[in-house]
């Protein structure tokens, strides 16, 4: 579910993001939300719309404090932002937008659950900020790898195999659910604590 996706992409991302400032840490959390839950783009019926939605709003908020914390702490990841020229954050931003309502046109898990659609919103994101690249890799290939252990076939390699597969371990929205969204916010938080280290 959406939180869960939410919770994993970060930690994710935490933990394989190079991390030496607070901006660096700021640009991890947000890069791993963003990646974590803009895979599920596409779901438009209830209830699963509304849990992306929620998921979605949660990724959106924490983009916009931590960008103002970020911006107020002077912490690296706004200047990095503001560092781009104009006609590259265009390219990142039209990216963006195009790959998100292009997503939300097509099939629950066709082209959105794709290492290429991973890839290209992270090229995406990472023309608005290079500090985001990496997060957001690790948050989508987070998601492809969380929903790959339950029922519904995952596509990894949309458009050369539209098939995909899937372990058929556990359902999305029961215990396993709740135990993942657990470790991955546990995780989070003792990673983040972990590489505070290495600019407090």
């Amino acid at each position: 579910m959406s939180k869960t996706h939410l919770a994993v992409g970060i930690a994710a991302a935490l933990a394989v993001s190079p991390i030496r400032t607070a901006g660096g840490a700021f640009a991890a959390v947000i890069g791993g939300a963003l990646g974590g839950v803009l895979c599920d783009v596409e779901c438009k019926t209830p209830p699963d719309a509304r849990d992306i939605f929620a998921g979605q709003m949660g990724a959106g908020c924490l983009t916009v404090a931590l960008l103002c914390a970020d911006a107020i702490m002077h912490a690296g990841l706004w200047m990095s932002i503001r560092s781009q020229n104009l006609y590259t954050l265009m390219l990142g931003a039209l990216t963006v937008i195009l790959l998100t309502s292009l997503g939300h046109l097509t099939a629950h898990r066709t082209f959105t659950h794709s290492l290429l659609y991973v890839g290209l919103l992270a090229f995406g994101l990472s023309r608005i900020s290079p500090m985001l690249l990496v997060p957001a890799l690790a948050g989508g290939v987070s998601h492809l790898a969380l929903d790959t252990l339950n029922k519904k076939s995952v596509p990894w390699l949309y458009p050369i195999d539209r098939n995909g597969f899937c372990l058929k371990l556990c359902h999305a929205d029961r215990t396993a659910n709740a135990a993942f969204f657990w470790l991955g916010l546990g995780a989070g938080v003792a990673l983040l604590a972990v590489k505070a280290n290495a600019f407090i």
